[in-house]
């Protein structure tokens, strides 16, 4: 594409971010492109908002996010094409070995194809109104019941930690990369005054939800309490 067709799509988003409260992207990839549209769509809903001050957080934790999401539908393929089972704990450790150890830009090209073709994606849906917004970055692959309790048990150790060098020397010899980018995302958000419970990674049978939310005042209602409200019958 061309940077006219770039700067046409860029006036598209913003139109959208002035008439709407919610925009998507989807991609089965990472590249520079799905990075632009990204940055685009926070610079602009946060400065609809005035809320310019969570833009390199959020953005950061997103791209993270993304990341993760691409690469474990990447990794769901490769373990398919070497017939491993995901749900065997000997042969996902030889997996994931493989899997890291064959890993680059081209790979990352390669199986973002393979995923495409399989109708495999990571889709980033932006929520937001004057009081917060929420970001859901979903990948329509479900999560095998042992990388959920790895996912949470990384989520609950990041939650003692503020400093992100500090995590990584107390965890620099764990495998899967220590856990590292779960523990970026919620020392971020501390170091904003954002709650990191507001961090959430949610397992649907057929998907996997990553969610962040960021109040921008004391009117926005979290999950958990629209949650609350609902059960109480409010």
């Amino acid at each position: 594409m061309t940077a006219k067709n770039d700067e046409a799509i860029d006036q598209k988003i913003a139109t959208a971010i002035a008439q709407k409260e919610k925009l998507s992207v989807k991609s089965s990839k990472m590249n520079s492109r799905l990075e632009h549209y990204v940055l685009v769509i926070i610079k602009g809903i946060l400065a609809k908002h005035g809320q310019e001050r969570y833009t390199d957080m959020m953005y950061t934790i997103l791209k993270e996010l993304a990341i993760n999401a691409v690469k474990a539908n990447q990794k769901r393929i490769f373990f398919e094409e070497h017939n491993l089972d995901l749900a065997d704990e000997a042969q996902y450790s030889e997996g994931l070995a493989m899997f890291k150890a064959s890993f680059s830009d081209s790979m990352a090209e390669e199986y973002g194809k393979k995923s495409q073709q399989k109708g495999v994606y990571c889709q980033i849906d932006f929520h937001y109104n004057d009081n917060g917004m929420y970001v859901e970055v979903v990948n329509n692959t479900p999560v095998i019941k042992t990388e959920e309790l790895r996912l949470r048990e990384k989520m609950k150790k990041s939650m003692g930690y503020n400093d992100i060098a500090e995590f990584y020397m107390d965890n620099m010899d764990n495998s899967e990369g220590a856990g590292l980018g779960i523990a970026l995302i919620i020392i971020l958000m501390k170091n904003d005054n954002i709650d990191p419970n507001l961090f959430r990674i949610v397992t649907k049978p057929d998907r996997t939800i990553a969610r962040v939310e960021i109040p921008f005042n004391s009117n926005y209602i979290t999950f958990r309490d629209r949650g609350k409200q609902a059960k109480d019958g409010n």
